[in-house]
């Protein structure tokens, strides 16, 4: 579907194959993808071979390389580049802004740009990639992410900013702001800039796929903000949306260090250093049919050695230390889970490859969870 022009050809024709996007001159480092709205992170093509030429120390060739590895593995979405990294990123926004989501300045509330000679009243959408500006042009994004209708934005300075539809929360710009925003605005609780946000402490990763978004600290604290009606806040209660990022305090067994967070649309994930994961919220949330609905994070016993996770509206992923695939939650009528039927599964199942049925060994490195289809990055032997 191309009816916003997400797929950033630089029009709104529906399209039956893939269609590319110049992207001469930069780097891709990360992607995004909201219900009809896409983030391009990119970096100057110029700029990075002159950062690669400063040092051919083999030695350190090699340690970028392991920390590479270590933030594929710790990521919860599209791979992004490290946050101590200085480099000069660019960030481009494609397809609805209705509710401000690109970043772009337009929405609902202006008057939409012109297509096929006529003004659009109520609804903005831009076809082709566009730059989008941060208010500090010495800020730099290392991370995008996005819900359905809002991204959020993790800067190399430390700070966050959102846009787009705030209804829920889900901008997480306080108690007396749920208005949409179509700029990048600063999420003054957990940014850098802020006093209350140094003495909180720096955020390391963040994840958000339908309304609300879960954020990870240097120091191992999760924070949360935005729809929890069904108890995925992990506090032991409902809270019909949160307005400003709220601490959690440790929700699961002191012995486990939470690495990773995903969140979903109705649940939230959490992976620790052990490789267990845990579960909150409602629906089919890997604990068996019994078992939809809990107000603190519970692990799902039947995955363990796990290094990635991974959540969308209604169904989540994980990897494993030897790079198998589970998925489970409802599957709908696309047959996303990967299974081979259109079944929902209330505990991790684990996927088959097709290159499985010929005898051949597959690693699963990487995978991506849409609205109606999954995308995953494997190897195989031979």
């Amino acid at each position: 579907m191309n009816h916003s022009g997400q797929l950033g050809s630089g029009t709104r024709d529906e399209k039956k194959t893939f269609s590319a996007i110049n992207t001469t001159g930069v780097k891709i480092l990360a992607v995004a993808c909201g219900r009809e709205h896409s983030m391009l992170l990119t970096q100057p093509r110029g700029e990075q071979e002159e950062e690669e030429e400063e040092g051919d120390d083999p030695s350190d060739k090699d340690k970028g390389n392991k920390d590479k590895d270590n933030n594929k593995d710790n990521n919860n979405n599209t791979r992004q580049p490290s946050s101590s990294s200085s480099q000069r990123t660019i960030l481009f926004g494609f397809g609805n802004s209705m509710y401000g989501q690109l970043g772009l300045g337009g929405s609902k509330e202006t008057l939409g740009k012109e297509f096929a000679g006529e003004q659009v009243n109520g609804f903005v959408f831009e076809p082709s990639p566009t730059s989008v500006q941060l208010p500090d042009p010495e800020e730099n994004v290392v991370q995008v992410e996005c819900g359905l209708d809002h991204t959020v934005l993790r800067t190399d300075k430390g700070n966050l900013y959102s846009m787009g539809w705030g209804a829920d929360g889900q901008l997480g710009l306080g108690p007396e702001s749920s208005s949409d925003r179509s700029s990048p605005t600063l999420i003054e609780r957990l940014s850098w800039k802020t006093k209350k946000g140094k003495e909180i402490g720096r955020v390391k990763e963040i994840s958000s796929s339908t309304d609300f978004t879960l954020a990870l600290l240097e120091n191992n604290e999760v924070w949360i903000w935005g729809n929890a009606e069904y108890g995925q806040c992990m506090v032991n209660k409902k809270i019909d949306r949160i307005l400003e990022p709220m601490h959690i305090p440790h929700p699961i067994p002191k012995s486990e260090t939470i690495a990773a967070v995903a969140a979903g649309g109705t649940f939230g994930l959490l992976l620790t250093t052990s490789g267990n994961v845990y579960t909150c919220g409602y629906g089919a949330l890997g604990l068996g049919p019994d078992k939809t609905q809990i107000l603190m994070p519970e692990q799902i016993t039947a995955l363990s050695g796990i290094r990635k996770i991974v959540a969308s509206t209604d169904y989540a992923a994980a990897i494993d230390d030897k790079g198998e695939l589970y998925t489970w939650g409802t599957c709908g009528k696309t047959g996303r889970l990967g299974h081979g039927d259109f079944e929902n599964w209330f505990e991790p199942k684990r996927v088959t490859m097709p290159l499985e049925q010929n005898g051949r060994k597959v690693v699963v490195h990487d995978v991506a969870l849409g609205q109606d289809g999954a995308l995953a990055v494997v190897e195989y032997d031979g």
